[in-house]
């Protein structure tokens, strides 16, 4: 009996010593990130870029990834609870917990595309529509005095409906002639939202868009935890992690079921799926529709945090920039699509004191990392066997 105790002591420190590992990855992070000089920043990416590029390392952090990428995973607790921390670590600079926001609303609508793209495989470009077409739903809702919630389950279901007509009017389309038609969606959008001065006050915008109220409690108060005062920022980080937390669970339920095992085989071997009975062109409307869904909370929560909308919020580099969280992060990796966002969304804050220049760097990461790492840094363990 004693020697099984002996035995597993160390297993128990093991765990011990991820959890802790773990719940300091977030506020770790948010601090070197606020902290560290630009360049120092700049250095550290580009050492971590390189340092994936070695076999053994990448493989050791695909292999955490995949370990947590499971709806009853236990790595994703002490994760959410480092993250819960940043704040406090942070605070009172609410400037970074913008940022931080910012890229969690963008996570959001990568784990959406990740569903179309990393899944199924059909490139989405029009995102920036779906993020326009729920900011702007959930805004005028609101503004009509429907309660934040209740409309953003609106602007959730408007993104459904609109990604199952994009899926429809597309069923006989694939491959780059889809990507072509998803980029035609996104711009007769951002036109329409140009044009339809009656209703989205045109290129003007929308402005005095109300703060997200709870019992009382707004989005633009001072938030106090445990007696410390977080600035008014810390209101959206929690309201995104929380929105992000869900889409997360969502999207890896369905990646673990039947369905998720569908959308691989649907990848692989569309015809193979229809021989065994599988409506392919009708399970791919299905899964366009329920991708473009994520846009729904991102777009709702963008708007509210802003408090101001308009058209050039919405352009096709949003889209582009989106489909470079998931292709950074790894397609089909939801924690490499994490991962990513917070690296394309969050480090090129730190390089606007080069202005132009850091845009020149921001593109040079991206083509040397297509280049040496064209299924990303985290690519999902089970794409080994799809074909080249």
């Amino acid at each position: 009996m004693s020697s099984v105790v002996q035995a597993s002591a160390p297993g128990k420190s093991r765990s011990t010593a991820i959890w802790l590992l773990l719940f300091a990855v977030c506020p770790l992070s948010a601090a070197i990130i606020r902290f560290i000089s630009p360049v120092q920043l700049l250095i550290a990416v580009v050492v971590v870029c390189l340092a994936l590029l070695i076999p053994a390392l990448r493989r050791a952090a695909s292999r955490v990834l995949a370990a947590g990428s499971s709806p009853g995973s236990a790595m994703w607790l002490p994760v959410l609870l480092g993250a819960a921390a940043v704040p406090f670590v942070l605070t009172p600079d609410g400037y970074w917990l913008f940022v931080f926001s910012m890229a969690m609303i963008f996570a959001m609508m990568a784990l959406g595309l990740n569903v179309q793209l990393g899944e199924i495989g059909v490139v989405n470009l029009g995102f920036a529509g779906l993020f326009a077409l729920a900011a702007y739903v959930c805004t005028l809702l609101t503004l009509k005095g429907v309660p934040f919630w209740l409309a953003m389950l609106g602007a959730t279901f408007a993104c459904w409906v609109a990604g199952a007509l994009l899926g429809l009017c597309s069923r006989r389309t694939s491959g780059d002639y889809f990507a072509l038609v998803t980029l035609g969606f996104g711009l007769i959008v951002h036109q329409l939202l140009v044009n339809l001065r009656w209703l989205t006050n045109g290129a003007d915008g929308i402005t005095n868009i109300p703060a997200i109220s709870i019992f009382g409690h707004t989005t633009k108060d001072a938030l106090k935890i445990f007696g410390l005062t977080l600035p008014p920022e810390a209101n959206g980080f929690y309201l995104c992690l929380l929105a992000l937390s869900v889409l997360v669970f969502v999207a890896l339920r369905f990646r673990y079921s039947w369905v998720g095992r569908i959308w691989g085989a649907m990848r692989q071997d569309p015809i193979g799926v229809s021989c065994f009975g599988v409506d392919v062109p009708s399970f791919r409307v299905t899964t366009i529709a329920f991708g473009s869904a994520f846009a729904g909370p991102a777009g709702s929560l963008f708007a509210h945090l802003i408090g101001f909308i308009s058209p050039d919020d919405f352009v096709l580099l949003q889209s582009i920039e989106v489909l470079a969280i998931v292709i950074l992060g790894g397609m089909g990796n939801v924690g490499g699509v994490l991962v990513g966002s917070i690296i394309l969304m969050v480090t090129p804050e730190k390089l606007r004191f080069l202005g132009d220049y850091r845009l020149m760097i921001y593109g040079a990461m991206l083509v040397l990392l297509l280049i040496y790492r064209p299924k990303g840094l985290f690519p999902d363990p089970r794409r080994i066997f799809d074909k080249a």
